[in-house]
């Protein structure tokens, strides 16, 4: 990393988040971070404060009581988390914004800012002509490997639709036309069955949590109040996994509200809710030119 970029990508980042993307050169950026649209940029300027706070814990209890998933220290937070490739056997394991941990739950948080929605399945777009994919959990033929699945990940092996079954109410021997992940609720669905699967194993509480921008122009704000979400929510089995909308003005709050009246920590979220504030307005200013 050049000293220029390095510029760039610490002017794009609330300065208390600096120490958590230690050591700048080797962790994981995505393009376009120094962009004040970056989704990655704002989810460290929030968590990587969070995690550098002195009531990191504390703070993070607070997210932990509001979702109702078992609180107390030590949590542990990670910006840009991947499982073991073994977990799902995913060649490309899900990667997840900020994972936290403690003793008994695992949340993870999926941070969107100026994103449409969530990410699709590739298997069904087309290239070369074809799909490997035709966007029905049916019985169908993979013209790229020739295999015979309803779905085309699990005929490669990965493991989505064994998990599937334990958080969503779906059946995998049963058809479903639409399937109900070719579109942006994929994303959604893997984060899910990687916080189901890793809590398993750590006999541990999972949580998955959706954190947005709360601006009336920004789609996901208006995403996580419509209908299609209420029905996407339905489909979980929450008793398996908990799901939850929180907004980045929600967080902020519940960081101030812990940390004392009148402390220098006070202060820190004050600025940090004026840097975000200034983010968002700043896009919505250019969305509206």
């Amino acid at each position: 990393m050049d000293q220029a970029t390095r510029t760039r990508l610490k002017r794009n980042i609330f300065p208390a988040a600096h120490q958590a993307c230690e050591p700048w050169e080797t962790f994981p950026w995505h393009k376009g971070v120094h962009a004040l649209h970056s989704s990655q940029a704002l989810a460290i300027d929030v968590f990587g404060s969070i995690k550098t706070s002195s009531h990191c814990d504390i703070i993070l209890d607070a997210i932990a009581e509001s979702i109702r998933i078992p609180t107390g220290g030590p949590w542990t937070i990670t910006l840009e988390w991947s499982p073991r490739p073994t977990l799902l056997n995913e060649p490309r394991p899900t990667q997840v914004d900020v994972y936290v941990e403690n003793p008994g739950s695992v949340i993870l948080f999926e941070c969107k800012f100026t994103e449409q929605d969530g990410g699709a399945c590739s298997q069904t777009v087309r290239r070369n002509g074809r799909s490997r994919c035709n966007g029905n959990y049916v019985q169908q033929i993979n013209r790229g490997n020739t295999m015979t699945s309803r779905c085309a990940l699990s005929g490669k092996g990965i493991q989505y639709w064994d998990i599937i079954p334990k958080v969503f109410h779906l059946d995998a021997q049963t058809d479903h036309q639409p399937c109900p992940f070719a579109g942006p609720a994929y994303q959604w669905m893997r984060n899910l069955v990687v916080a189901y699967k890793v809590a398993r194993q750590k006999n541990k509480e999972p949580a998955v949590v959706i954190i947005y921008a709360d601006s009336p122009g920004l789609p996901m704000a208006q995403k996580v109040r419509s209908h299609e979400w209420t029905e996407f929510t339905r489909m979980v089995r929450q008793d398996q996994v908990a799901l939850h909308v929180r907004s980045y003005q929600e967080i902020l709050a519940l960081a101030q509200g812990v940390t004392g009246q009148g402390t220098e920590e006070q202060t820190l979220w004050r600025k940090l809710g004026e840097w975000v504030t200034r983010k968002i307005s700043t896009i919505e200013n250019g969305r509206s030119c």
